[in-house]
């Protein structure tokens, strides 16, 4: 039943409406403006959350300290985060599938199954090396460096970041070592030796005493793949997300709810002749707020 002053005998009269509900009867799709209004206000709460991370740093500056601290200035540079993390999951496997094919060759030697044991041997070494790069020193070390204002974050993360980069020199060097003390194991069964001593089974020791020991060039290719692949997945942890963690969380959220108000702006203005007063006046509201979110997006416009 229409919304009007008109009396009737089954449901009696209705009062006049106040003039912020009267608008209402004007609406012509109450469904529609109820989902703009519902994307308006959650693509506003994550404009200022976008907005907050900035000028606080992600929390490590409070607003009050803003006041009295001039020195402090807020971010001041887009957030830089990949539209996809499918090539970074896309170069890690590549590169646990290209060490471990090729340094199947070098644990291949002194193995009781041949290529195969040695691809074994290979991809466990290849995937610890790579994921431990990535994750350990990229993601969590040299990401959470980054944050000027967070001391305590960035001494840990240094100091994590140089007890994995010392791990994974030692492991690259305990797998050059092992393949030295494979060819040497190997050589001393062929020429018909029954004194066999065992040191193949100890490669960390023969690391940790003589480090730069290596003796085969292919130990010390396997070294120097096993560095360089570990460096490339370091960098590939460093740039899945923004430098300053959380930052490209909240951009992307941001990003996500602009979306979704350009395809409720969309669907709007196509039947804008249609439109009441009211509804025209929001999808205004909403085009502005847009704007506005896409300035920010490309780079910091006018801080709050």
């Amino acid at each position: 039943m229409p919304l009007d002053n008109r009396t009737d005998p089954g449901f009696g009269r209705l009062t006049d409406l106040p003039p912020d509900l009267a608008e209402f009867r004007d609406v012509r799709s109450p469904a529609e403006m109820i989902q703009l209004g519902r994307t308006i206000s959650l693509a506003s709460a994550r404009h200022e959350d976008l907005l907050k991370f900035r000028r606080t740093w992600g929390g490590a500056v409070d607003d009050q300290d803003l006041i009295g601290e001039s020195a402090i200035k807020p971010i001041d540079r887009a957030a830089i985060y990949p539209k996809s993390h499918i090539l970074h999951f896309s170069v890690l496997a590549s590169l646990v599938l290209f060490e471990g094919l090729a340094n199947a060759y070098f644990f291949s030697t002194g193995s009781d199954l041949g290529l195969l044991g040695g691809w074994l041997q290979a991809i466990t070494v290849s995937f610890t090396n790579v994921i431990a790069a990535f994750f350990l020193v990229g993601f969590l070390g040299l990401r959470h460096m980054s944050n000027a204002h967070k001391p305590v974050h960035r001494v840990l993360a240094g100091i994590g970041t140089l007890v994995g980069v010392a791990t994974l020199l030692a492991l690259n060097l305990s797998a050059a070592h092992f393949r030295d003390l494979l060819e040497f194991n190997a050589a001393t069964l062929a020429m018909g030796a029954g004194d066999v001593t065992g040191l193949v089974l100890t490669p960390v020791s023969a690391a940790m005493s003589d480090p730069l020991g290596i003796k085969t060039l292919e130990a010390l290719l396997l070294l120097v793949l096993g560095t360089t692949f570990a460096i490339i997945a370091a960098f590939k942890g460093r740039t899945f997300d923004d430098a300053i963690p959380g930052y490209g969380g909240v951009s992307r959220r941001l990003e996500s709810a602009a979306t979704d108000l350009e395809k409720a702006l969309e669907a709007g203005w196509k039947d804008a002749k249609k439109l009441s007063q009211h509804e025209l006046e929001q999808l205004v509201e909403a085009k502005e707020l847009h704007d506005e979110i896409c300035r920010d997006l490309a780079g910091p416009g006018n801080h709050r």
